[in-house]
């Protein structure tokens, strides 16, 4: 078979062929941040290539807080001729048989890849002031019984951008990462609170971005009308709110035993007291080991106690500094018990809720 002879036809033919390659150098350019620091530029293929059906552009990419979206249209260069889903896959080669990975029919002529930010052999770059996530949409067709095919590969680059400075959310959330969860008062109504503090203790620190290893500061607080004095029981970090979910690692036990500071938290400590009602402490940030996710949930229960001076073995703010047990409220025979089992010699009247903070995002270093 040779090449049309007719002079139109050969144009025609030339025309289509650097329509489709201007096409996938416009894919490259990706999805643009708004001024929100989230982004969903549609992005199609290019001026040159016929129009597209129904106004809508052949790639597609959302980016949500754990995931992206690609869109892709069954009509891929816009000719007429569909690819397969089973041809359209996130990743390199190694992932082309993951079935997250791998394109999926929506429907109406679209199909879908819906993957987790760090599946699919994800690139995450760090900057000053964004967070990216990069990846290849590649389209790779059969090749026929007779050596030949008849639509191109593609590779086209994807990625999602967000904002150091702001949460990572499907709703750009601009308040404190705190919310109540199993909680004996109405939404809103606790008299407990648990907050991201600054470094310097002074403020609410409204990012939830930290690298892996520095500390993340936090502070607990009862503002009810009586004096009371706090306690926190146990803290936990999991990968989801739910604090049974597994795996799960238990940072502040026994309670009130720092035991985070045993296992290599060397910024893991309570602070010396402001006043009774109230306890900062700091976490060395860390994540789970053998899981692609880099975000985690704090949840810890947490008392406040008409107990003012005395500290129990179930009401104590211990740290584990020097191989031994300190306590921050003195006495430190209370801690003794965080070497096996600390119970309760007497009821107290308690005032108790138990708090959620997260997602906060986890960045391995450089």
């Amino acid at each position: 078979m040779g090449f049309p002879d007719h002079p139109v036809s050969l144009v025609l033919l030339i025309s289509l062929v650097f329509g489709v390659s201007d096409a996938i150098r416009l894919l490259k350019e990706g999805p643009m941040i708004d001024a929100e620091g989230r982004e969903y530029k549609m992005v199609n293929l290019g001026d040159h290539s016929p129009p597209m059906h129904s106004g809508r552009p052949t790639v597609r990419v959302e980016c949500t807080e754990v995931s992206m979206i690609l869109f892709i249209k069954a009509d891929f260069y816009n000719n007429g001729r569909l690819v397969s889903p089973q041809d359209l896959f996130l990743g390199d080669a190694t992932y082309s048989k993951g079935k997250q990975c791998q394109a999926v029919d929506a429907g109406d002529g679209e199909y879908v890849i819906e993957a987790d930010l760090q599946e699919c052999g994800s690139k995450l770059t760090i900057s000053e002031d964004d967070l990216v996530y990069s990846n290849n949409l590649i389209l790779s067709p059969p090749v026929g019984s007779l050596g030949i095919t008849r639509v191109a590969e593609a590779i086209v680059p994807v990625s999602c951008h967000y904002k150091r400075t702001h949460t990572v959310s499907s709703t750009v959330q601009k308040e404190p990462l705190t919310f109540s969860v199993l909680s004996k008062f109405p939404l809103g109504s606790s008299p407990i609170s648990l907050k991201l503090k600054t470094d310097d203790w002074l403020g609410e620190e409204y990012s939830n971005t930290f690298f892996l290893g520095d500390p993340v500061h936090l502070e607990a607080s009862y503002t009810g009308p009586d004096k009371r004095k706090l306690f926190i029981d146990i803290c936990v970090a999991t990968l989801s709110p739910d604090s049974t979910s597994v795996p799960r690692y238990c940072f502040i036990d026994n309670h009130g035993c720092f035991v985070d500071a045993k296992d290599g938290g060397l910024n893991s400590f309570f602070l010396p007291r402001l006043k009774p009602s109230s306890l900062r402490f700091q976490l060395d940030v860390f994540l789970f080991q053998n899981d692609l996710r880099n975000t985690i949930y704090l949840t810890c229960e947490i008392k406040a106690t008409r107990q003012l001076w005395n500290s129990s073995p179930t009401s104590k703010v211990c740290n584990y500094m020097h191989s031994s047990w300190k306590n921050v409220d003195g006495t430190d025979g209370v801690c003794q018990c965080c070497k096996g089992v600390c119970r309760n010699q007497q009821p107290q009247d308690e005032i108790c809720d138990t708090l959620t903070l997260g997602p906060l995002i986890i960045i391995p270093r450089k």
